[in-house]
């Protein structure tokens, strides 16, 4: 492409103009793509058009570590910190907030530093960019800057600081650990993936300023910038904002980090193989992960190309991979997984988790699980141990798994039989893969098609900068033909994918890490931890000294703009904010939906209808809930049987006679029909915890518009013929609890799962206990251990009749819906005719083969699913319930606060709405909803209590009206006690301090901040289908009420509201008496300080034994 000329005069210079296609080329036109250069330097702007209504801002640094210190990510952290021409703290994300926005962010990784912004109208971010610049190339990198949020200790020795305590919690965790040691094993240590980027805490705890200082001059300078934008922008963007942009902020000192990095292999007497520990609650499982080294990045065809095979090979439950080593009855592994990086050159790896440790035995001493299960309804004692007995029996290869090459050898060997039977026979295998990653980056282009280009380009930018094949010049576009490069490997013939196997996989030096759970480590580094504290403490001379000298660094780091500064901060006009245009309709189901008693339609500008069915589970007894987490794991993952007279696929004629369709072959089915297909327990759910509305059972479907009527065909026979057979509910059994051990590896998964029971009531005498208590971790535990044993002992029975009782009641109940998203302009009635003949089809086949007719009943306590009926569950408490809860797996503390907070946020009914909204109802729940907002922005005062003191990497309050709960969160904490000390010194302070903390301009940016997340949350097809239905669930009717009723209550909220939510609910958080909910994970041996009150030390069995009513 020919470069276009521009005046001299200008600013910048257009230098390139290209299309990135955003699915197959028919009909397609593409994101539009600019790039124009410095007019003095290298510094390039990229604007890419797309058609969604947020604004995405990409500042990229290509960024090399030369130590492990991690100097990109403390330099990450720094330069937030304030800027040559904006010095004071929180300047920057004042200004994005104010600007519709939810502030700054940004990402380091191995190769580059990214920091990034999101902002729902064009001029918003017009308004940030020369800020955001100032502060990226002239940071302030204050030594006082360097203690509170890189590193230091206090005056007893201990060590904090952000990047130190983000480090700290994920230095050692399994998935770190095992890409780290990889990656060095891939590359020379010369090359710029040889060192760590994030840092190591013993060489951050050895970094000084001065260091970062001179790598910024080194890397960050105008002439190694690329900054990215991608939005709906106008075509006067680039003479309203790129040149105007303030010369000297953007000006070049001179410095160009661009050098080829070090492509040389690893030396041939270089180990392929690593043991490495881990820390872990117990020995039960590990995990190994494999590198290739690939082709060059900016070798698109071929990079392509194995991502496909990779997919192919383990993306799905048919996958050969995962039927070798995942779905068998003793798998070798409870998931393979694979990535393919565009580093330089690209590597290629194969994950293989959850792999059975041989001598792991469960730890009945251990923290986690201690405390005595006998009388349990799902104690299995011995069994397990015999079952345990026979799985080793029955697979040789279990206890040579962690032996040198052991597992290496079952990989290749499967590698080469795939070859050698020319992919299982299957002529059509790697088309058909081609095809399947085609339709989902597709999709995934349409959900984020921000976030994709920006990946795109960014591979790009980085490959400029350091690959020997671009030699220093900028170059983007590799992939903006993307499609097309998918189209030709589709046509490909088989040879060419052999070829490709055996080349890169079997032919090239396959690295691997084998990475081994050590119960003991935990407490050996958090020994370790202890004596690095003491050997500081007696290296401090004057204690008081070095304390004041650590205050005045908190002190000078404390948000503190002037009220002339905020006066002049540009505003963005709210008017031009937009969400993507869409309509909604509710429709009466015909009467063949026997169960769903309604259909919600809602259409926008889609290729891929969303197809989201909601069946109630509340008539299930309370014998059958402990199983809905194996019937969510099985669901699309059996067997299911086809009576005779139905229609299977696409052929014409009904079955003369039962048809049985395999597991495997249902996978492959649905990966040719779908993009995406998933169940849950609630509308999401993730790691044996529900995040809303455990009483719905959710079957979601994304798919190509032409596949509809076929793929509701396979969703429904898949669901209403299953079958569940020994072999497959010992296999996900197995795989469940084996993600359960990993879960609770977790802390932020484990301390959700700790809250979410304790905050549930026993129901009332007569009811069975809720859902959402069942499917927790310590309950699963004991309920998968006993489906396993009694499975294996040929009992399987009961559990089958127990799944099909499940399915049973699902079909038969009343009150479910059906949400479907389509393409605008469609006949929202044809999709609907088609799903109510499917169901109806499908239904009489179920009943006629069945031996219990047809009764529904209903299982909601309305007449219909919206509003969605909803109590309080919380325990009636008469004093708080804290508890403390070591953990051999953590090294960083997690914690929660919660307390009862039940306020009106919804319209009662659909009826009255507009006479409802003028007597403003939900007035106390948007005001609190303002403060919290307030309080935990970006460096606003809980973020700088907590986060710029060190303490902990995240902490925000957190409101959830569907459960009625206030909480106070903080995660990844180095000091979980101090955490939480500094938030109640916070809303105390509140109290004689008020116009410190909330003033009217802070108002004003929350509620830009509430309007950027409104914008967001309806930017895409996806996010638009999301907020119908949960506009549904509340009462509201539609998106649009919910946004009227959400702006007109934000617009009437005044400082006197203000202060009577905060005076209601958050200054209960300083009653010692209050009831609250307290929660703290800690690493094992961690003492709490005793200013927080009384903590009873728990184990996780513990708490699935208490009784709250």
């Amino acid at each position: 492409m020919d470069s276009i000329k521009e005046s001299d005069s200008a600013l910048f210079i257009k230098e390139d103009e290209l299309v990135y296609q955003n699915g197959p080329t028919s009909g397609k036109s593409g994101f539009r793509t600019q790039v124009f250069r410095h007019s003095s330097s290298s510094l390039r702007v990229v604007v890419c058009n797309t058609p969604q209504p947020l604004f995405s801002l990409g500042i990229y640094v290509p960024t090399a570590p030369i130590n492990d210190k991690g100097l990109p990510h403390t330099l990450e952290h720094l330069v937030f910190c304030g800027s040559t021409r904006f010095p004071h703290r929180g300047y920057l994300d004042a200004l994005a907030n104010c600007n519709f926005s939810q502030g700054t962010n940004a990402w380091t990784y191995e190769d580059c530093t990214c920091y990034t912004l999101s902002a729902a109208s064009e001029e918003a971010l017009g308004n940030v960019l020369p800020v955001y610049l100032d502060h990226v190339l002239s940071p302030l990198l204050r030594d006082d800057q360097f203690i509170t949020e890189v590193y230091h200790y206090d005056e007893n020795g201990k060590e904090n600081g952000v990047v130190f305590s983000e480090m700290v919690s994920c230095e050692n965790e399994e998935n770190e650990l095992s890409e780290f040691h990889l990656v060095r094993m891939l590359f020379p240590s010369k090359s710029i993936y040889g060192c760590s980027y994030g840092g190591l805490t013993p060489e951050i705890a050895k970094l000084n300023n001065q260091e970062i200082i001179e790598y910024h001059r080194q890397f960050y300078d105008a002439n190694n910038l690329t900054v990215v934008l991608v939005g709906p922008f106008s075509d006067g963007f680039e003479q309203e904002v790129l040149q105007k942009l303030p010369a000297d902020i953007i000006q070049s000192n001179g410095s160009d980090s661009r050098s080829q990095t070090d492509c040389s292999p690893p030396p041939a007497n270089q180990p392929q193989s690593k043991h490495v520990p881990f820390p872990a609650a117990d020995a039960d499982m590990g995990s190994l992960k494999f590198g290739w080294r690939g082709p060059p990045s900016e070798d698109v065809e071929t990079l392509t190309a194995l991502n496909i095979l990779l997919a192919y090979l383990s993306e799905d439950m048919s996958s050969p991979l995962s039927q070798r080593f995942v779905e068998r009855t003793s798998p070798l592994a409870s998931y393979v997984c694979y990535d393919a990086k565009p580093s330089i050159p690209s590597t290629l790896f194969l994950s293989f988790g959850g792999v059975p440790y041989p001598n792991g035995e469960d730890d009945d001493d251990s923290a986690e699980s201690g405390g005595d299960d006998s009388g349990s309804e799902y104690e299995t004692g011995s069994e397990n141990e015999e079952a345990g007995a026979e799985e080793e029996k029955e697979d040789p290869d279990i206890p040579h798994l962690f032996e040198e090459d052991y597992f290496k050898g079952l990989l290749m060997k499967e590698l080469q039989r795939i070859h050698d039977t020319r992919f299982d026979g299957d002529e059509d295998a790697l088309k058909k893969a081609a095809q399947q990653f085609g339709q989902k980056l597709a999709l995934r282009i349409e959900d984020q098609p921000d976030e994709t280009i920006q990946e795109f380009l960014c591979w790009d930018i980085v490959a400029s900068h350091f690959s020997p094949g671009h030699d220093g010049k900028f170059a983007i576009g590799s992939r903006a033909n993307i499609f097309d490069t998918i189209a030709d490997l589709a046509s490909k013939p088989i040879a060419f994918w052999l070829e490709l196997l055996n080349s890169w996989l079997l032919g090239g030096t396959a690295y691997h890490v084998v990475m081994v759970p050590d119960p003991g480590l935990a407490l050996q580094l958090e020994n370790e931890r202890k004596e690095i504290e003491r050997a500081n403490a007696a290296n401090i001379e004057d204690k008081e000294a070095h304390k004041t000298l650590i205050a005045q660094a908190v002190e000078a780091n404390k948000v503190d703009l002037p009220e002339e500064l905020r006066r002049a901060i540009p505003l963005a006009d709210p008017s031009k904010t937009a969400q993507l245009p869409h309509t909604m309709e509710l429709i009466t189901p015909p009467a063949e939906l026997g169960p769903l008693s309604l259909v919600q339609v809602v259409q926008s500008e889609t290729d891929f209808p969303d197809i989201r069915l909601h069946l109630p589970m509340g008539a299930l007894s309370e014998e059958l809930r402990p199983y809905v987490l194996l019937f969510h794991g099985l669901t699309f993952s059996a067997d299911f049987v086809l009576p005779a007279g139905m229609i299977y696929d696409t052929d014409t004629r009904p079955l003369t006679a039962e048809r049985r369709i395999g597991y495997a072959a249902l996978d492959r089915r649905l990966a040719d029909l779908t993009c995406s297909r998933e169940d849950s327990v609630g509308i999401s759910m993730e790691n044996f915890a529900f995040s809303w509305i455990d009483e719905l059972y959710v079957m979601t479907m994304r798919l190509p518009d032409f596949n509809f009527d076929i793929t509701v065909r396979w969703l429904l026979q898949a669901f209403i013929f299953a079958e569940f057979t020994a072999e497959r509910i010992v296999s996900v059994a197995q795989h469940l609890l084996s993600d359960l051990n990993k879960t609770k590896r977790d802390g932020e998964v484990v301390l959700n799962a700790v809250i979410t029971r304790l905050s549930s009531k026993e129901q009332e005498p007569g009811k069975p206990r809720w859902i959402e208590t069942h499917i927790g971790l310590v309950e699963q535990e004991r309920v998968l251990r006993q489906i396993i044993s009694e499975s294996k002992k040929g009992c399987h029975d009961v559990i089958s009749n127990k799944l099909d009782e499940i399915k049973r009641v699902l079909i038969q109940n009343v009150s479910g819906f059906l949400s479907l998203g389509i393409p605008a302009g469609k006949d929202c009635q044809d999709y609907v005719d088609c799903f109510a003949h499917e169901w109806r089809t499908c239904v009489s086949g179920y009943l006629d083969a069945s031996e219990h007719p047809m009764q529904s009943r209903p299982s909601l306590t309305t007449d219909g699913p919206f509003p969605m009926p909803h109590e309080s569950r919380l325990p009636k408490l008469d004093a708080p319930l804290q508890v403390h809860i070591p953990m051999k797996a953590l090294q960083a503390s997690y914690a929660s606060i919660c307390l009862e907070c039940d306020l009106c946020m919804a319209p009662s009914s659909m009826q009255n709405f507009e006479k409802e909204l003028s007597t403003l109802p939900a007035l106390d729940y948007y005001a609190l909803k303002m403060l919290v907002e307030l309080l935990h922005r970006i460096d606003g005062p809980l973020y700088n209590a907590v986060r710029g003191k060190g303490y902990a990497y995240g902490a925000h309050f957190t409101m959830n009206m569907w459960t009625r709960q206030l909480a106070f969160v903080c995660n990844r904490a180095s000091d979980a006690s101090r955490a939480i000390l500094e938030m109640r010194k916070l809303v105390e302070d509140l109290e004689e301090n008020w116009s410190n903390y909330v003033s009217d301009f802070e108002i004003g940016m929350t509620r830009s901040t509430i309007v950027y997340k409104s914008t967001a949350a309806q930017a895409t097809s996806e996010n638009v289908m999301s907020t119908s239905i949960s506009s549904g669930i509340y009462g509201f009717g539609s998106v649009r009420r919910q946004n009227l009723w959400r702006n007109v209550h934000l617009s009437a909220v005044t400082q006197d509201h203000l202060r009577k939510v905060y005076k209601a609910h958050l200054r209960r958080f300083l009653d010692p008496n209050h009831p609250v909910i307290a929660v703290i994970l800690t690493p094992i041996d961690t003492e709490l300080l005793p200013e927080l009150g009384t903590f009873e030390c728990k184990t996780l069995e513990d708490i699935d034994k208490l009784k709250l009513y």
